[in-house]
């Protein structure tokens, strides 16, 4: 479980990506790219009543990264993520139609919750008032 988590976490972090910004020096450390992924998530995404819509900050997250933001170059069909589940560890190679479809409709969720565990980790403040 803790090697998955260290996949999908790593995966994350290589997924971010600043080329479009036009931002120089470009985030080289972990820490610098998830402060850059939060700054532009914020910017974004977080507006006045995305809170009262969406409950959480990690809720609106989880919305941001399903529109695809150009931050963020996640897989996103479902083949794709299949693929990547099973590179993880967390599907095998013949799965089911059960579990193929566990996996598709929690991925958002799942990728959210992570990223918001490399925020605490990295100690990327994920409060409001930054």
């Amino acid at each position: 479980m803790e090697q998955q988590k260290q996949y999908i976490q790593q995966y994350i972090l290589d997924c971010i990506n600043s080329d479009d910004r036009g931002i120089d020096p470009q985030p080289e450390t972990n820490k610098d790219k998830l402060q850059f992924l939060f700054d532009t998530f914020k910017s974004e995404a977080v507006y006045p009543g995305a809170l009262k819509r969406y409950g959480t900050l990690q809720n609106i997250f989880k919305e941001w990264i399903a529109g695809l933001p150009t931050a963020l170059d996640i897989e996103f069909s479902n083949y794709g993520i299949l693929q990547l589940a099973k590179k993880q560890g967390s599907l095998p190679d013949n799965p089911t139609d059960n579990q193929c479809y566990k996996i598709t409709s929690n991925y958002w969720n799942y990728i959210a919750a992570n990223t918001f565990q490399l925020f605490s980790k990295y100690n990327i403040l994920t409060n409001l008032n930054k």
